[in-house]
């Protein structure tokens, strides 16, 4: 909150969507990664397709220890700084891939797995998911091969930039075209961490868990969950304070 506060720029309720999806995925007990070695090769990799949610990526690498915390509030989204509006690859900083366009992480990380055995996460939006060359994946395991050690993130909060989202029968047609589908609640400890260790037994098949989550989970609670928030940070101090409030009310 306080990061994109100060940049008076950034995808907030986004993120805040992801917290403990991301958390309960990188602090697990199978996840390996090396925050002093990024290009270590038998890391694990996390791919950001949604990628304006970037600012949880940016704030949780930096608790890992990948860098200073100073550096990422010092230049985020400052000309030729490591930390933009969408994540740049820098493995040094635990940035698989660059992004942007939605529907270019999936296949970017799809194509990763079929070259590694380590575990390759993919996290993407619902509302990506409705671009016809994410929806062209899911034919991926049928008609290339399905990759055991592929394991693709749904946020399915419900919620595009203008627009509600609604993802059909998306897990239906994963099912039908091989994949190993988990429906999880993406804000309860418990469910977040059997759905990955879940994912994670499955070896012979590619993996899809769609999270169930809130737009803006944790802050505002005016905010979350409706549309109107997308991009738009904190604008003031009292906007901050009840972002703040929200996230304190959480806790308790």
């Amino acid at each position: 909150m306080e990061l994109i506060y100060r940049t008076k720029s950034g995808h907030l309720d986004t993120s805040l969507a992801l917290v403990e999806v991301w958390l309960g995925l990188v602090y697990s007990d199978f996840f390996r990664c090396d925050p002093k070695n990024g290009e270590w090769v038998d890391r694990d990799r996390i791919f950001l397709s949604e990628g304006h949610a970037c600012p949880i990526q940016y704030m949780v690498n930096a608790e890992l220890g990948y860098y200073p915390k100073e550096e990422l509030f010092a230049t985020n989204r400052r000309p030729d700084s490591n930390f933009q509006g969408h994540t740049v690859r820098n493995l040094k900083y635990g940035f698989e891939n660059s992004n942007g366009s939605l529907g270019i992480g999936l296949w970017q990380a799809y194509g990763a797995a079929l070259e590694l055995k380590s575990k390759v996460f993919c996290i993407v939006g619902d509302g990506e998911m409705q671009e016809p060359s994410s929806l062209g994946l899911l034919a991926a395991p049928h008609n290339l091969k399905p990759c055991g050690n592929f394991i693709l993130i749904v946020n399915n909060n419900g919620l595009a930039q203008d627009a509600s989202v609604d993802i059909g029968p998306l897990s239906i047609a994963g099912k039908a075209w091989g994949w190993h589908v988990i429906e999880a609640d993406g804000h309860d400890w418990k469910s977040v961490d059997d759905a990955y260790q879940q994912a994670v037994s499955i070896i012979d098949k590619s993996k899809m868990i769609i999270f169930k989550t809130v737009k803006g989970k944790g802050g505002d609670p005016a905010k979350a969950g409706k549309l109107g928030s997308h991009g738009k940070p904190p604008g003031n101090e009292t906007e901050l304070a009840a972002y703040i409030k929200g996230l304190e009310s959480e806790r308790k």
